[in-house]
Parts: C-alpha cells; structure tokens; sequence
C-alpha cells in the first residue's frame, strides 16, 4: 500500500503545487479523478486480459463495452471519494510524504513514472485494439 500511497502522493503534490501558480479548481478532486481514471484503466486492462485470454470472447456490442466502461469509472471515482476525499485520507498522505519528497533530488522523476503507470494500461489497451483487432 506504500507504494500507492506515494504514486498517489505524486500526483495529489503537482496539483497542489501548480493551485498555487493558477487558479486551480480543487486540487484535492483533480487528484483523485486522475487517480480514478488510472486504476478504473487498470480494471479495464485486467478485464480486457481476461475475456481475451481466459473466456476467449469480447463484449457483444460497443454499447454494452461503452455501459460496463462508464461503471467501472464511475464505481472507482465514488470508492476514491469516500477514501481519500470523506475520510481525508489524501491530507495524511501528503503529510507523510511532504517531507522528505522535498529533499528528494528525483522527484521530476517519480512524478513521470506515477504518470506513467496511470497511463500504461491505457496504451497497452490502445495496442490490444492494434494488435487484435475486431473482425465483424
């Protein structure tokens, strides 16, 4: 959970930081959304693999792939809510980290990588729809 805890912590200090430069709306929502989007990405990823691999079939329609896409991010985006934003989970977390992400000299450098594990499952869909495509 560690591990969660500081990929989150990256994104929720960037957009602390630049509420501070513009006139951000809650940094606190945009964290979470985009922390949101990323894990309802990877439960797609997972799905994905197993209706590929497992069952060996796909969604019936774009519609029903469309509905079973929105809930997921819809269930992940009410889930991080609660955790994070009700039970302020986000404000402890940033208080753990605050200190010594400071110090940290690759900090640039933890913050592309959390980027980009929210973005992986995303590009590895992309390259499934390349790769295997749908022959109707």
């Amino acid at each position: 959970m560690k591990h969660v805890d500081y990929l989150y912590f990256n994104i929720y200090n960037y957009f602390y930081r630049l509420s501070h430069h513009r006139s951000v709306i809650n940094p606190r929502m945009q964290a979470m959304y985009l922390f949101s989007l990323g894990s309802g990405g990877w439960l797609l990823l997972l799905e994905s693999l197993y209706l590929h691999l497992v069952k060996h079939s796909r969604f019936v329609s774009p519609a029903q792939s469309t509905v079973f896409a929105g809930s997921i991010y819809m269930l992940t985006a009410f889930f991080f809510y609660y955790i994070f934003i009700m039970s302020g989970r986000d404000i402890k977390i940033f208080g753990r980290y605050e200190q010594t992400f400071n110090k940290n000299p690759r900090k640039k450098l933890h913050f592309i990588l959390s980027i980009g594990v929210l973005l992986l499952p995303y590009l590895v869909l992309a390259s499934f729809a390349i790769v295997f495509p749908r022959h109707s």
